[in-house]
């Protein structure tokens, strides 16, 4: 029998874990609008779900986990799905990967609750941690505007790549336009 509960069915004011740095339940927003997936406003906790759930999938205990194919919810999910392991497991990767980038501390004594609670299911804490960090990539997460300047060169060489196949398409078979494959191919670059 186990005896421990997990971390997140441990009730704390919301207070309380603002004041120590939480913002999981906070609502996402990008140039100052709220940002609606699935007809559910996104918190700070499922855009962490999503984050990991780009990342490769982690040995924890028996389960590859991915950090969403444990839990059921239609944010992340079109349809209902059969969970892969038990959906805490998913809401264990969350914590480290919240710890590693963006730590407060909260998000500390979360950690520990979740290592502890780990270790209880037979699941080694260090190893979840050194797995996670080798999956992790951190240029994205710690130079952010390094990547958008990278982005935003690859999306004028993106845009020349596409007048340079258009252009070709037009000398090749000048009464015709660019075929629909290479089209759906070229990422659709606009800029407002």
């Amino acid at each position: 029998m186990n005896i421990l509960i997990p971390p997140s069915q441990i009730l704390i004011d919301i207070s309380v874990k603002k004041s120590l740095g939480c913002v999981s339940k906070d609502r996402v927003k990008i140039g100052g609008r709220l940002i609606n997936i699935r007809d559910d406003l996104l918190c700070y906790h499922d855009l962490y779900h999503l984050e990991v759930s780009c990342l490769p999938r982690i040995q924890m205990g028996n389960y590859q986990v991915s950090g969403i194919h444990g839990i059921n919810s239609p944010i992340f999910h079109d349809t209902e799905i059969i969970s892969e392991y038990h959906p805490l497991l998913d809401e264990a990767r969350v914590a480290f990967h919240e710890w590693l980038t963006r730590t407060s501390i909260f998000n500390t004594l979360k950690l520990i609750g979740w290592s502890i609670w780990l270790v209880t299911q037979g699941v080694n804490p260090i190893g979840v941690l050194i797995r996670h960090l080798k999956v992790l990539n951190w240029d994205i997460i710690f130079y952010p505007t390094y990547h958008q300047k990278k982005n935003a060169s690859l999306s004028g060489l993106l845009m020349n790549y596409k007048s340079s196949i258009q252009g070709k398409e037009s000398i090749l078979n000048p009464s015709t336009e660019v075929s629909k494959h290479l089209r759906s191919s070229i990422p659709q670059i606009s800029s407002k």
